[in-house]
Parts: structure tokens; C-alpha cells; sequence
């Protein structure tokens, strides 16, 4: 009796949303290359991306793949759909006149800092470096929190930007390896192995 094919692997898909948001969106926001005036398109298309973390998470929930609906989750909620209502909600108020405090969204960036540190174990067990990698965007994300939320000063959106960018470079090159390994059916670029082993 032929056994159950496994579900799509979605790995390139959502790889290669973040790459789009970071090297597309918060890169040049961070390092000066856009105004503030480019918020609400920003918000737009980061909203857009989320619908599809969303699917892509209902996806791997389905597939039994804890690590895949939690990433999913976390880029789609926490760094999807939250900061680019936000982003929305800022720039809508503003038209109004309505008073917007937008520091609220940097202490929220210093949780979803901590909650990147959390993940990173999970992502050691199918890659080394993309451990490390969450481990460094850990601090990212809170000093890019203090920016927001007026506790650090905003001479540090450029070293952060290009943090990102270093992380938008990774995350392109890690979904060219997962989309042509499966179209081609063999490893095409390496990637190396776990930091954690666990048994299967």
C-alpha cells in the first residue's frame, strides 16, 4: 500500500517573504534611504506578507510542523499584522489630527525581541547558524524597540538597518537553497547542520 505523500514543504515561500520585508521595507526605513512619509505603504505591504505567514502557518499546522506554525505565527502576527496596523493606525490618526502616541509600538518591538530569543533554540535544532542569527536579531529588535519607544537615541537606525540587511541577505540566500534543493530534488547550495541534535 503506497504511504501518505507529505505536505508541501512552504519553507521557500515564507523564506523568501522575509527576505522581501526586510531588504524591501525595513532596511531603507532604517537607514534613511525612504522618509517617514513611506510608513503607510510599508504598513501596506507588510500587511500583505502577514495574510500569507497566516496560511502559511494554518499549513504547517497541518502538516504537524510545530517549528514552521510558530515562525509563521510569530512574522505574521507579531511582525506582521501587529506593527503594520500600527504603522496604519499612526499615519490615519495623524491625517485626523488625532493625537498618536507611537511609542507604545517600541516596547512591543522589546518583547518581540525576547520571543526571537526563544525561537532561536527551536531553529538550532534544523540549522546552527540560523540560531545564531535570532540570537542576534534578539538585540536588534529590543534596541530597535528603545528607538521607538524613546529610550535609545535614533543614531542607532543605521547600524541596525544594516544588521537587517545582513539578515535580509541571509534569509534570500537560505530560501534559493530550500527552493532549488526541492526543485531539483538534491542539495544545491549548502547549509550546513544543527546546533541541537534531537531524535526523530
Amino acid at each position: 500500500m503506497e504511504s501518505k505523500p507529505r505536505g508541501l514543504d512552504t519553507t521557500p515561500i515564507g523564506t523568501f517573504v522575509v527576505a522581501g520585508i526586510i531588504l524591501g521595507c525595513f532596511f531603507p526605513m532604517m537607514t534613511g534611504l525612504v522618509t517617514h512619509g513611506a510608513a503607510p505603504l510599508i504598513g501596506a505591504i507588510i500587511l500583505g506578507s502577514a495574510i500569507v505567514f497566516i496560511v502559511l502557518m494554518v499549513v504547517e499546522i497541518q502538516n504537524g510542523n510545530l517549528f514552521g506554525a510558530v515562525l509563521n505565527g510569530v512574522f505574521g502576527v507579531l511582525l506582521g499584522i501587529a506593527p503594520a496596523l500600527s504603522m496604519l493606525a499612526e499615519f490615519a490618526g495623524a491625517g485626523m489630527g488625532v493625537a498618536v502616541d507611537p511609542r507604545i509600538l517600541g516596547w512591543y518591538f522589546m518583547v518581540v525581541g525576547l520571543a526571537l530569543f526563544i525561537i532561536a533554540f527551536g531553529a538550532g535544532t534544523h540549522f546552527w547558524h540560523m540560531a545564531v542569527l535570532f540570537w542576534i536579531l534578539c538585540p536588534v529588535m529590543i534596541m530597535t524597540g528603545m528607538v521607538f519607544a524613546g529610550v535609545g537615541p535614533p543614531s542607532w537606525f543605521p547600524m541596525l538597518g544594516w544588521t537587517l540587511f545582513g539578515a535580509g541577505v541571509y534569509f534570500l540566500y537560505m530560501a534559493a537553497a530550500s527552493f532549488l534543493g526541492g526543485m531539483f530534488r538534491r542539495p544545491v547550495l549548502p547549509v550546513g547542520g544543527p546546533l541541537f541534535k534531537v531524535p526523530h
